[in-house]
């Protein structure tokens, strides 16, 4: 990502919830919430991004999104919508069991916090995210009056969470805490992940839990979906956004420790979150990992 730009990547997933959304088989993953705070930053960031926002909201579009995703990757605008509801619903789940404090790494504008406070409002909500991006999710925020939001401004690829300034702005490593790194952690290499699962782990008092995602290798090394086309290769290396990091699960385990592999969630458990969508693609190579303490 540029340093003074918001994360391309986090603007299309914006556009891309506002575009399922608005889309009747898909709707019910996307909630009224999180399609509102979406289009609200994409109408705020931009006249482009504003154009574009106009655009996804018109029927006629729906049939060229779903070309262009066809020659890109196909299914993958199905398999971010599963991913939110499959980490929102292990969120909730965590929550409902006592947690008390939710920290989502390189947030971007994912609209997982204004979501949850409200059916939770005692828990904490922490959102950890380069200046860039972060600038206009705290903008849309304040407009729209989503608040008990921490907002930390920090370039997760370049600096490491500083742990006693974190502890001094308010973060209680005492309490459980549900920490969440979605479509993050392929963008560092691999010292970088590393190093990042062992500073987590320092914060995390007994009982607390992670969900990431990373990127599966392939059998010849590379990191990519299964239905990724060479566009996407392209659009990814020329925006600064290319995967560095990916594993296999079988090699996760001893990578992340001192956390614990709870379960996988791969392509086959996205499919039966959306078991109505049969005959629709689902973008595979990405897996969701469950990890605690």
């Amino acid at each position: 990502m540029q340093d003074e730009h918001a994360s391309r990547t986090a603007l299309l997933i914006a556009a891309s919830l506002v575009l399922l959304r608005h889309d009747p088989k898909c709707s019910r993953f996307v909630s009224k919430t999180a399609a509102d705070l979406c289009a609200h930053v994409l109408a705020d960031h931009s006249s482009q991004t504003r154009l574009f926002l106009k655009i996804v909201r018109q029927t006629w579009f729906r049939p060229v999104a779903r070309l262009v995703e066809r020659i890109t990757i196909p299914g993958i605008l199905l398999h971010y919508a599963l991913r939110k509801k499959c980490i929102r619903e292990l969120v909730r789940s965590a929550l409902a069991k006592g947690v008390a404090q939710v920290v989502i790494l390189g947030a971007g504008f994912d609209p997982l916090s204004s979501e949850l406070q409200r059916e939770f409002p005692t828990a904490v909500f922490w959102e950890i995210d380069h200046p860039a991006t972060q600038r206009h999710k705290v903008r849309a925020c304040s407009e729209i009056g989503i608040e008990r939001v921490h907002f930390v401004a920090v370039d997760l690829s370049a600096a490491s969470l500083d742990r006693d300034a974190f502890v001094s702005g308010g973060f209680d490593p005492a309490k459980r805490t549900f920490w969440i790194a979605e479509g993050l952690l392929m963008y560092f290499p691999a010292d970088v992940v590393s190093s990042l699962m062992k500073t987590l782990s320092s914060l995390s008092a007994p009982g607390s839990e992670l969900a990431f995602t990373f990127m599966e290798k392939q059998g010849d090394g590379q990191l990519r979906f299964d239905s990724q086309t060479k566009l996407v290769d392209s659009w990814l290396h020329r925006r600064g956004e290319p995967f560095l990091w990916g594993t296999k699960r079988s090699e996760l385990a001893e990578f992340i420790r001192p956390w614990r592999v709870i379960r996988f969630f791969d392509h086959d458990d996205l499919r039966k979150i959306g078991s109505e969508l049969i005959n629709e693609a689902i973008a595979k190579g990405e897996v969701i990992c469950l990890a605690a303490i």
